[in-house]
């Protein structure tokens, strides 16, 4: 799943106007950006062909106090367990507290529903963003070492957003790494080169210089994952007062989980690895 993007969409939940027309990009550096489509295409294949499960460590280190959890994912969304807060492990009182948000949430259909719908439509929209990659920006080979390429991007003066999601991300400067050999992403990280104004103002701004960089790693053959994720943005929007978005995310020890595991399984499997876990003094 490509939700990666998702940091990028926090500030364009208000729905404010569309920004321009659409219009078809060019490029005057075609290589680069074919070598882009090519990566962009393969990598949203790969994505809607793979629906294998996996279980991994997620540790948040920014906002601080660092979260350390455990998670498993099923076809009916992901379920996480909290297992230390700032390096220390829960107490008894906070691990039966997790236990019973964990069980409250595998008894109940409709949070599920509720959860997965979201899930999904952020999983859509981080599509959508994706695959205007090769159209939105203008790529530059920067760097070659056998199978691995390091490309710069700019914004396209050619490409015209027409949602405000585009508009946003349109403003990043930036560069890519990809597996030439496997046409996967492996790096990418973006500056806001500009400020960006909400109705010219009124409703707020972002700041210029604001960041984000994802790293990814294969799993398994042909499966990638998401292994980090790091965001730093500011701003101010009328009703939400400061807006800031600083993550620190790193993800390892992925180990796939057999098909069709329920949520109910995924409690059992997070129990289980309770079980075998100290406690907090």
């Amino acid at each position: 799943m490509l939700r990666w993007w998702v940091p990028v969409l926090l500030f364009t939940a208000m729905g404010a106007a569309a920004q321009g027309q659409p219009a078809q990009a060019s490029s005057p550096n075609s290589s680069a950006n074919d070598l882009v489509r090519g990566v962009v295409e393969h990598e949203l294949k790969a994505d809607s062909e793979d629906h294998t499960r996996w279980m991994y460590r997620d540790v948040v280190n920014i906002p601080a106090p660092s979260r350390e959890k455990i998670v498993v994912e099923t076809q009916n969304g992901s379920l996480a367990c909290l297992e230390q807060i700032g390096n220390q492990p829960l107490t008894p009182e906070q691990r039966q507290t997790e236990s019973q948000r964990i069980h409250d949430f595998v008894a109940d259909a409709s949070a599920q529903r509720k959860a997965l719908k979201a899930s999904n439509a952020d999983d859509e929209k981080s599509e959508h963003l994706f695959a205007m990659l090769p159209d939105a920006f203008l790529f530059t080979l920067a760097e070659k070492r056998g199978d691995t390429a390091k490309l710069t991007f700019v914004p396209n003066p050619a490409f015209h957003s027409h949602s405000m999601e585009e508009f946003v991300f349109h403003k990043m400067s930036g560069f890519v790494v990809v597996n030439t050999r496997e046409k996967r992403l492996v790096e990418i990280a973006g500056t806001l080169t500009h400020g960006v104004e909400f109705a010219g103002g009124l409703l707020g701004h972002l700041d210029p210089g604001g960041t984000f960089y994802v790293r990814l790693s294969e799993v398994a053959p042909n499966v990638w994952k998401v292994a980090q994720l790091k965001v730093n943005m500011h701003g101010r929007v009328f009703f939400f007062k400061t807006v800031g978005d600083q993550e620190d995310e790193v993800r390892s020890g992925f180990r796939q989980v057999p098909d069709g595991t329920t949520m109910a399984q995924a409690e059992q499997m997070l129990a289980h690895r309770g079980a075998d876990r100290p406690t907090g003094q």
